[in-house]
């Protein structure tokens, strides 16, 4: 039966039905048992009450609040003096003693009591927030486990399921799922951040992005499965799919298939002399060049996907879409790091592990710096050689013949043996060609016997890998001095 109050209030009467529901309250609706119960008149010049409670014992327990909305079971129970709150659901609201929270969904924002300012859609969204303040919940399970957590924003099922921190922001089903007491993380993405417990300060855009970390900080990701391989790194950068940061403070760009790294211009190093002190010339230069081992190799890229730990099925997916391994040119770097270790060089373009699922890498800029040292001490070595032999120039005979053609060795580099063709004039009467070392010493002194078009052999064997000079003497006169290289075998 639908009563209406006639009297002073009859223009904005309270509107009820059911047993024991609340009959006062100026533009109030109460509907099912003891729904309301407990509104009081606003009286005199008072406040309209405009509480709407639909359901058994829904706003049971409002005696002044305000614009109150509660539509379910035992929705907004407990809910006594605090105004502006919308529940819709089963026990959504229940313990509710806050103003202007909003919860959509059975046992939404269920155990909220201080709380304000949160918003709940979805089953059991914020359902154990008691304290936490400014939260937005949105999709079946979001926040359940947020306390006390304020300003946090999940959208997405099971989003922030166990959150218990602060400004954090996940847009994605499972995003940041277990996180505990990590805060100001944001991420977009299924399972973007899905272990994190307690991190601070992350960004994860992708699906699975940042998937394993749990209590790193500071970390980057924006690529689907791009992020650290391990637990616990710190400030690193992945960008694009499945890019792997080994270690804190590393970017990562790109994976195991990528080709080509660019762009329009050229990758720029921070070199300010306004902030470089004790700078001294001690850099390594030749002897330390000499000693490199330039190689050739392809990469099992296989290999390092499982280094790196990458799902088998990624793995799967990597493998079919690689092409024909490509060979390239470097340095191991274990064995530039020994050359290192041994003579005491400073130099700083390896970098070995900082942990056990770290790995050694190569900065190749870093050489620039040697190779333009070793290029000076050579200039020189060259200027020295120079001056002797235009002392030798003064004692010895005539001029050289014109005619004379010292050329370049062919191969060279080289590993085993080389050709150095040479021609000489008929008249010529006696050709010789001398080796030497870059700090010249002399090594061999080879005749030459025939006229003409001739060529001498070098044998590799006969000499350790490295650079050397050698010149043509005809008539006691230098003709040319080359360069050539012996390498390793």
């Amino acid at each position: 039966m639908i009563l209406f109050i006639s009297g002073p209030h009859a223009q904005n009467p309270p509107t009820y039905y059911g047993t024991g529901a609340g009959t006062l309250g100026k533009g109030s609706s109460h509907f099912g048992y003891q729904a309301g119960k407990s509104t009081t008149e606003g009286g005199g010049d008072g406040p309209e009450r405009y509480n709407s409670f639909f359901g058994e014992l829904s706003g049971q327990a409002t005696t002044v609040g305000v614009a109150n909305t509660a539509m379910g079971f035992q929705a907004l129970y407990s809910n006594t003096t605090k105004g502006q709150n919308t529940a819709i659901g089963f026990e959504s609201l229940h313990q509710n003693t806050a103003d202007d929270n909003t919860g959509v969904g059975a046992l939404s924002l269920h155990s909220n009591t201080t709380g304000s300012s949160n918003v709940a859609v979805g089953a059991r969204g914020l359902k154990l927030n008691e304290a936490g303040t400014g939260n937005s919940a949105l999709g079946s399970y979001t926040l359940e486990s947020n306390r006390s957590g304020n300003e946090n924003t999940a959208v997405g099922y099971f989003a922030l399921s166990h959150n218990t921190g602060s400004n954090n922001t996940s847009v994605g089903g499972f995003g940041i799922y277990n996180n505990a007491t990590g805060s100001y993380n944001t991420t977009t993405g299924h399972k973007a951040m899905y272990g994190n417990i307690s991190g601070h300060f992350n960004s994860a855009f992708g699906v699975q992005s940042l998937l394993d970390n749990e209590s790193g900080s500071l970390n980057s990701a924006f690529g689907a499965y791009a992020g650290p391989s391990a637990t616990n790194l710190t400030n690193t950068t992945a960008l694009g799919y499945n890019a792997t940061p080994t270690a804190s403070n590393q970017v990562r760009i790109g994976n195991t298939n990528v080709t080509s790294i660019g762009g329009k211009v050229s990758w720029s190093t921070f070199s300010d002399g306004r902030f470089k002190k004790d700078v001294k010339e001690d850099v390594s230069g030749l002897e330390f060049i000499n000693q490199l081992r330039p190689v050739s190799y392809t990469l099992d890229e296989n290999a390092i996907d499982k280094f790196l730990r990458i799902p088998d099925s990624l793995q799967s997916y990597n493998t079919a879409s690689r092409k024909i391994a490509v060979r390239q040119t470097g340095f191991i770097a274990q064995e530039v790091e020994a050359i290192i270790k041994k003579t005491g060089y400073i130099f700083h373009g390896v970098e070995a592990p900082q942990n056990e699922r770290d790995h050694y890498a190569i900065r190749y800029a870093e050489f620039v710096v040697p190779l333009v040292k070793a290029v000076q001490e050579l200039s020189k070595e060259v200027e020295v050689l120079k001056q002797q032999l235009a002392n030798s120039e003064k004692i010895g005979g005539t001029e050289p013949p014109v005619e004379a053609i010292l050329s370049q060795n062919t191969p060279n580099p080289f590993s085993r043996d080389t050709e150095i063709k040479i021609s000489l004039p008929e008249t010529t009467r006696q050709a010789s060609l001398i080796i030497y070392t870059l700090e010249g010493k002399q090594l061999k002194v080879i005749p030459i016997r025939d006229r003409g078009n001739t060529a001498v052999t070098i044998p590799g064997n006969e000499m350790s890998h490295g650079m050397y000079l050698y010149t043509l003497i005809v008539d006691g006169r230098p003709v040319d001095t080359k360069r050539m290289i012996l390498t390793g075998y």
